[in-house]
């Protein structure tokens, strides 16, 4: 009898153990291509994608039904909760920039000098397709 109340009472402080806050260490994580402000800057219109691979890398995506499109992705978590998701997309056509996408998804560190506005940035540009590029 004793045996089974003191096994019932084990059982009963581990499940309580559940609802204790984590304890463990999560190690922070980053995953995907890390695009700074130089790099960006360097981008411009009318880039081959060779010049692309050499001033960004290779994308974390390609896209094998649409080869005019290419995802660069950036995610950060610090013990196990996001901090930081970014997203460029590069569009092509020709096998030049057409069209850039920048999404910052969700910051915790502001990467914009504007007012703390974490919530979606969004830059777009455009190139127009008569001019050539130099």
């Amino acid at each position: 009898m004793i045996a089974k109340i003191l096994a019932l009472t084990v059982l009963l402080f581990l499940t309580g153990c559940s609802y204790l806050p984590p304890i463990l260490y999560k190690i922070d994580v980053q995953q995907g291509n890390v695009i700074t402000e130089e790099m960006l800057d360097k981008l411009k219109p009318g880039m081959t994608k060779a010049q692309v691979l050499f001033v960004l890398g290779s994308p974390l995506i390609v896209d094998t039904f649409r080869d005019n499109r290419w995802d660069y992705v950036y995610i950060f978590r610090e013990k196990g909760k996001l901090v930081e998701q970014k997203r460029l997309t590069i569009f092509f056509e020709n096998d030049k920039i057409v069209h850039i996408e920048n999404h910052l998804t969700f910051s915790k560190h502001s990467t914009v000098t504007a007012p703390a506005a974490t919530e979606s940035k969004t830059e777009q540009i455009q190139v127009d397709t008569a001019t050539p590029a130099k």
